[in-house]
């Protein structure tokens, strides 16, 4: 199974059968298996054991297969990527586009850089534009944070003059990337930066409403970049948080700097 495939199978829900289903199913296996036997005495008549076998093999028939469906899943749930696995594949893939995509679309070069670039990232699970329904997932991890297959890239880049920015969508499924946006503002027009909880208006795929939200925010005059990093219901991993964290601390060192 190639890295793609796993990562695909990583968001895929087990589908097993409910416990209830188990036990009900063993409850009648019994029964029959009872019936059956009782069948063997001598109380009973061949006529009697004609019906017991059948009845056995109608309710054993289910149960037997339920177990081995299970059994199947729990094998193929045996073969998916371990958190840690996927957290690294991410890291890895989006250090794959960054490394020179945003450069690129913004026309500069890394030799134009005065200090080190900066990413923040935020997961997306609600409807988004350019992105199939079906690939917008989320899956909680065995460490009890949530992981998604969508998510926003921004990239900050520091020119002598200019803070440059890039922003896109990120499909982590099928390892595509749309709505790629740029931008440049004079050093000047930086406003804030933070971190902070604002408000927020979306629908989740789950159908839980995301009110309030923690993001970055970069105000300018005239215009606004947010990105929404966490939340209770999103409940990303502090790694993701961290990166916002930190680029909030360097873009705050680089405008004290150029606005002296």
């Amino acid at each position: 199974m190639e890295k793609r495939e796993k990562i695909k199978f990583y968001f895929t829900k087990a589908n097993k059968v409910a416990i209830p289903f188990i036990l009900l199913s063993g409850v009648f296996f019994i029964i029959s298996l009872f019936g059956m036997f009782s069948s063997l005495t001598e109380d009973y008549s061949s006529n009697d054991l004609a019906i017991a076998v059948p009845m056995f093999l109608i309710f054993a028939t289910p149960f037997v297969a339920i177990l081995i469906h299970n059994n199947n899943q729990n094998k193929k749930e045996a073969l998916k990527p371990s958190d840690s696995q996927m957290d690294s594949w991410l890291e890895e893939d989006i250090q794959s586009i960054i490394i020179s995509r945003p450069y690129d679309k913004l026309g500069i070069s890394k030799e134009d850089l005065v200090a080190e670039s900066l990413l923040v990232v935020g997961p997306v699970y609600w409807n988004i534009g350019g992105f199939d329904v079906i690939d917008i997932l989320m899956k909680k991890g065995k460490d009890g944070i949530n992981r998604y297959s969508i998510w926003t890239i921004q990239v900050f880049a520091f020119t002598e003059n200019y803070l440059c920015s890039y922003k896109c969508h990120y499909n982590w499924i099928k390892n595509t990337y749309i709505n790629e946006s740029t931008n440049e503002f004079f050093y000047k027009d930086v406003v804030s930066v933070k971190t902070d909880t604002v408000s927020s208006a979306y629908t989740l795929m789950n159908g839980e409403r995301l009110v309030h939200s923690e993001a970055f925010q970069l105000k300018l005059v005239g215009d606004e970049i947010t990105i929404i990093t966490n939340d209770a219901s999103l409940n990303t991993s502090s790694v993701m948080v961290s990166k916002a964290e930190k680029a909030v601390q360097s873009i705050r060192a680089m405008l004290r700097d150029k606005k002296k």
